[in-house]
């Protein structure tokens, strides 16, 4: 229903109200409008704007709704994520770089994210299996195993959500998107794109359809 049909249809109810108060106390309209000629307007047109703004309120709360935007995915990490360092003896030590994007600006991916945290702090053991020595976007990605790395540990390591619904606070939704690059090339993994050694840039934009 449209904000106008909406507000005069409380119009509506509310003139009914005043009918019944008027039957009921042999009053007239007169009466009642007498201190104030313009009431009647004033009343129709807080109506109105009472109208107008619960409607934007629900129409911003299914949008928050619709989007998703109270769910984290670090808030459910990968085990990976958790692991710390001995770097004696490690099995693989790979690197990759990584740029992100959100509406066509570059964000900074901080140095030492992964570095000395409240899990990783022990000599030899201070750091995770994905992390940050400067602000460059250059992952290390190292293990004591030979095991498969996705790229989602980093974000899950950083604290930031990410996956096929979106980036950080920023969700897919009817007008913006979500693109992952591997090098030029579109790929539909999101978090579960596994970290290799590779000078390809992987690109994440948040976009303007």
């Amino acid at each position: 229903m449209k904000i106008e049909s909406k507000a005069w249809a409380t119009v509506t109810i509310v003139s009914l109200l005043l009918a019944l108060l008027v039957r009921e106390n042999d009053i007239s309209l007169s009466d009642i409008f007498s201190s104030n000629d313009d009431l009647g307007d004033d009343l129709v047109e807080e109506i109105i704007d009472d109208s107008t703004n619960d409607s934007m309120e629900n129409s911003t709360s299914n949008g928050t709704e619709e989007s998703g935007e109270s769910y984290n995915s670090s808030n459910d990490p990968d085990p990976i994520s958790q692991d710390c360092l001995d770097h004696d003896g490690l099995a693989r030590h790979d690197h990759a770089t990584l740029q992100i994007f959100i509406n066509g600006e570059q964000e900074v991916i901080p140095a030492n994210v992964g570095i000395m945290t409240d899990i990783c702090n022990k000599d030899g053991e201070e750091m995770h299996a994905v992390h940050t020595h400067d602000s460059s976007g250059k992952l290390h990605i190292e293990s004591n195993e030979d095991i498969d790395i996705p790229i989602g540990v980093f974000f899950d390591i950083w604290g930031h959500h990410f996956d096929e619904t979106g980036i950080f606070e920023y969700r897919v939704n009817s007008t913006h998107e979500l693109v992952m690059t591997v090098g030029g090339q579109e790929i539909n993994d999101y978090d579960d794109y596994l970290l290799i050694n590779t000078s390809d840039i992987i690109e994440i934009r948040y976009q303007e359809k």
